[in-house]
């Protein structure tokens, strides 16, 4: 998932929780894009059934779209704070650097990079 996709569906996830209604605008508003940026972003998001969307309407997360929002949200915050701390990056300057490695390394590769220890001991 590209690291536009990644922040509109996190800003999605960000505005449900604070909000019963969310529209494109908000979303847009949040992200500091333009509306059709992000309306470009919410039409593959609903491709991937991660969100739905009422046409000129209210903006929704599938079950699965939370679900995996959610879990982008946890990754990308351990991230950034590992970058924050290992490498002396801005808070910004994290969180910018782990949504772009959220999108082209795998879930394991970041496990690394965030110092998880991944054995299975336990």
């Amino acid at each position: 998932m590209s690291p536009s996709l990644i922040r509109c569906l996190l800003a999605v996830l960000a505005l449900s929780d604070a909000y019963e209604k969310i529209f494109s605008k908000d979303v847009a508003r949040l992200l500091g894009v333009k509306r059709p940026t992000v309306h470009r972003s919410l039409t593959v998001l609903q491709e991937k059934n991660l969100i739905t969307k009422e046409l000129y309407g209210d903006v929704h997360l599938t079950d699965a779209g939370r679900a995996l929002a959610q879990e982008l949200e946890t990754r990308r915050d351990d991230l950034t704070i590992h970058l924050t701390d290992a490498f002396g990056l801005s808070p910004e300057e994290s969180v910018k650097a782990a949504t772009v490695l959220m999108s082209e390394l795998t879930p394991e590769s970041l496990d690394k990079i965030a110092g998880k220890n991944l054995s299975k001991e336990g």
